[in-house]
C-alpha cells in the first residue's frame, strides 16, 4: 500500500519527432523539438518526416543562419520542388527587430513571433501540424525580366549546371553608370580604368556574375531576382564599411555603395585573371598578394568617382576584416600560387567577357604603394603573421607602368579629415 502511494517520477517528455529547431532556442523549447543544423533540417525536409519548423533568429548570429536556410529552401535555383512549404516554417525575433521580421517574413513563412510572444507558440504549430492542406505555390512575378543561364563546367560523371544570371537593383545600376561614366573620362589616365568600365558594362547588360555567394544573397521582389540583399549589406555597413561615413550629401546611399563595391572587388580579380589569360602571364604571386593589392586598385576607383568623400585611408582598409586574419588566410588558402577567380576560367562566358579588352601586355599591377604597406604593418599587431614569412608572399612580379596619380592623403597611415 505504502509503495503504490508513492508517486511516480515524471518522465521527461521526448522531443517532438515531426517538429525541429533551427537555431539555439530557449531550454523549454530546445527540450521540446529536434535541433538540427542546416543539412540535418534539408535531410528530414527531403525525406518528407519534417511537419514544421521553428526558425530561432533572435541572435545575430542566428538571424544570419536562418537566412541561409531560408536561400537554401526556396532561393536555390538547383530545387525547383520546394522540400518544405514555407507556410509550415515560424520564426522568432527578438522583441521589436522590425528589420529581422521583413527579411524572414518575405519567404512567404507562417509567421514571425517576438520574443515576448513565445507563449503563443504551441498554439501556432497546433494550427500548423493540424491541417494537411498546403496553398498552391508561389510562382515567379510575371514582370520578372528574363534572365540568363549558361551551362558550367562540369566532370563527365556530373550532371550539367546552369550560372543563372542575377540583375541589380535600379539603385545600384545608376550607381553603376556614374562609375562608367567617370571611369570612361579617365581612361587615358590608366589602363585600369578603361578596363574595369569595358567589364562593368558587359557583365551588368548580361547579368553576369562569377559569386555565387552574391547569387545565393539574391533578394526576391516583385520585379525580379537582384544581386544582393540589402538587409545583408546593412550587416556589411555596421563591420566592414564602419569607419566610412554616409555621403555629406546623400548623392549614394551606404547599401548601394556596398553593392557596388562587392561588383568592383569581382571585376578587379578578373583583370588578374587577364593577366594570366590574356597576356599569357604564369602566376607566382600568391592568393592574398592579389586580394592585397586588388584593395588599393578598389581604394583608388573609388576616391576617383568621389574624390571628396572616399579621401582617406578607410577605404583602403574596408578588406582588413579578412586580410589582416591569420585563421582565415589558412581557411582560404591564401598562401597558394595563382590567381583567385582562376577556379572560374573554364565558365564558357569568362573567356567571352575578357576577350572583351583589348591587347595588352599585362592588364594590373601590384598596389603602387606596397612598400609603405609593409612598413605600416610593422606597427600592427593583427598584421604581425604577415611578415613573419617572406616578403614576397606580398607582393605579384608583373609588369605594369600604367599607374594613376593618387591623392597623397589616400594611403595606410595618413591623417584623416575628422583627425584634422
Amino acid at each position: 500500500m505504502l509503495r503504490s502511494a508513492l508517486p511516480l517520477p515524471e518522465r521527461p517528455k521526448a522531443p517532438r519527432s515531426d517538429v525541429c529547431l533551427f537555431g539555439t532556442g530557449t531550454p523549454s523549447i530546445a527540450e521540446s523539438f529536434r535541433r538540427r543544423d542546416l543539412p540535418g533540417v534539408m535531410k528530414d525536409a527531403g525525406c518528407g518526416t519534417l511537419r514544421a519548423l521553428v526558425l530561432d533568429a533572435r541572435s545575430p548570429d542566428d538571424f544570419f543562419r536562418a537566412q541561409e536556410l531560408l536561400r537554401t529552401l526556396y532561393d536555390d535555383p538547383r530545387r525547383p520542388r520546394r522540400l518544405l512549404q514555407p507556410s509550415r516554417v515560424i520564426a522568432l525575433v527578438a522583441n521589436g527587430d522590425v528589420q529581422a521580421a521583413f527579411a524572414l517574413g518575405r519567404y512567404g513563412i507562417a509567421g514571425v513571433l517576438e520574443e515576448r510572444a513565445l507563449g503563443e507558440l504551441d498554439l501556432r504549430l497546433t494550427r500548423i501540424l493540424g491541417t494537411s492542406l498546403y496553398p498552391a505555390p508561389l510562382t515567379v512575378p510575371k514582370l520578372a525580366p528574363p534572365r540568363p543561364t549558361r551551362l558550367g563546367p562540369r566532370a563527365e560523371n556530373e550532371l550539367p549546371t546552369v550560372t543563372i544570371g542575377y540583375r541589380h537593383a535600379p539603385e545600384t545600376l545608376d550607381a553603376l553608370a556614374r562609375y562608367l561614366r567617370v571611369l570612361r573620362e579617365h581612361k587615358s589616365e590608366c589602363t585600369v580604368f578603361a578596363d574595369v568600365a569595358e567589364l562593368i558594362d558587359v557583365m551588368v547588360r548580361e547579368g553576369l556574375t562569377c559569386q555565387t555567394n552574391l547569387a545565393a544573397k539574391a533578394g526576391a521582389t516583385h520585379t525580379g531576382q537582384f544581386i544582393g540583399s540589402f538587409e545583408f549589406y546593412r550587416e556589411l555597413r555596421r563591420t566592414r564599411y564602419g569607419r566610412i561615413p554616409d555621403h555629406p550629401r546623400a548623392e549614394i546611399a551606404m547599401d548601394v555603395f556596398v553593392a557596388v563595391d562587392e561588383i568592383l572587388h569581382e571585376v578587379l580579380h578578373l583583370l588578374f585573371l587577364s593577366n594570366q589569360l590574356r597576356a599569357g602571364i604564369e602566376p607566382t604571386s600568391t592568393l592574398f598578394a592579389e586580394e592585397l593589392s586588388l584593395t588599393w586598385w578598389q581604394a583608388v576607383i573609388h576616391n576617383l568617382v568621389f574624390p571628396d568623400w572616399l579621401a582617406d585611408q578607410h577605404i583602403l582598409e574596408i578588406n582588413d576584416d579578412f586580410l589582416l586574419s591569420e585563421p582565415n588566410a589558412a581557411k582560404r588558402g591564401f598562401w597558394k600560387i595563382g590567381t583567385v577567380f582562376e577556379r572560374y576560367a573554364a565558365y564558357p562566358w569568362v573567356p567571352y567577357v575578357i576577350g572583351r579588352l583589348p591587347e595588352r601586355a599585362s592588364y594590373i599591377g601590384e598596389r603602387a604603394d606596397l612598400a609603405h604597406v609593409i612598413d605600416a604593418y610593422r606597427g600592427k599587431p593583427e598584421a604581425a603573421f604577415l611578415l613573419s614569412g617572406p616578403v614576397e608572399r606580398l607582393t605579384i612580379p608583373v609588369a605594369f607602368d600604367g599607374y594613376p596619380k593618387v591623392p597623397g592623403a589616400l594611403r595606410v597611415g595618413a591623417a584623416t579629415a575628422s583627425a584634422a
